[in-house]
């Protein structure tokens, strides 16, 4: 029972989390990885700029980074999923140029998919070697993504996909709407709206969500929260903490204990 996250030093480009009949401060949110997970037990409604889609037991989900989402269990008693975060480097040959990213692929998996995914997970926990957990690993996203039978689109707004890319690479800094009315030429009361609309977030929200994510990714080589919490950009532990536990369920040093033991 719980939530538990897994680090490979020998295959540093991945994570996995597992999560049974927990049900944690979950809160809009985001990862800068590709993420695949499957529901063993029960089933969620996932929710995606404001509209809930039904995973259930034996399914499995595709989400590209950077796109806002929310997971609520029908029955926490009944309620185990189990996360795979891949780095985007790894990943990045594997989609064709094409491709649409910003969106999310949802598959019905067969029985052979279901146990090759979850062998996949044995395979990262275990001490086999790091050739054998990459090829797998490259193999089984393959498998999944080229396969995935339905596909949630999102809307697209050449204005603000700019103003949140630009987010994307300003996140440590202080943001004002001001200034970003005048580089995008918005009023800055039709970009909150639209941006709300498209993305499910308001800006300052969704900067919030990068510099979590960021302290998270610095928490793989760093134990010192506070030093942690002041690179991410807040100003104190304390915030850095309460935001990080309504992400990702447990505290940051409950995250760094558990990639480190």
């Amino acid at each position: 029972m719980g939530i538990e996250y897994y680090q490979f030093e020998a295959c540093n480009m991945m994570e996995v989390k597992t999560c049974s009949n927990d049900l944690h401060a979950y809160k809009s949110h985001l990862h800068q990885e590709l993420s695949i997970g499957f529901v063993q037990r029960g089933a969620t409604n996932l929710d995606v700029n404001g509209r809930d889609y039904y995973i259930r037991a034996g399914e499995a989900v595709i989400i590209y980074p950077f796109v806002s989402h929310m997971c609520r269990p029908v029955d926490i008693k009944d309620w185990a999923y189990t996360m795979i975060y891949i780095d985007n480097e790894f990943c990045k040959g594997l989609f064709n140029p094409e491709q649409q990213l910003d969106s999310i692929g949802i598959k019905q998996l067969r029985k052979e998919e279901l146990i090759k995914i979850k062998n996949l997970v044995e395979t990262l926990k275990s001490d086999s070697d790091p050739f054998d957990r990459e090829v797998e690993l490259a193999s089984v996203i393959i498998d999944l993504v080229e396969n995935v039978n339905i596909h949630i689109k999102l809307d697209h707004n050449k204005k603000m996909n700019d103003i949140k890319a630009y987010i994307e690479l300003n996140f440590l800094v202080q943001l004002q709407l001001f200034k970003l009315e005048q580089l995008f030429g918005i009023n800055k009361f039709a970009l909150i709206r639209e941006f709300r609309r498209m993305y499910n977030t308001t800006p300052n929200a969704f900067q919030l969500q990068l510099k979590v994510n960021y302290g998270k990714k610095l928490l793989k080589s760093c134990s010192d929260i506070v030093e942690v919490a002041l690179e991410s950009g807040f100003y104190d532990q304390a915030h850095f903490t309460k935001e990080f536990k309504k992400s990702y369920g447990i505290t940051p040093m409950q995250y760094y204990k558990s990639i480190c033991k």
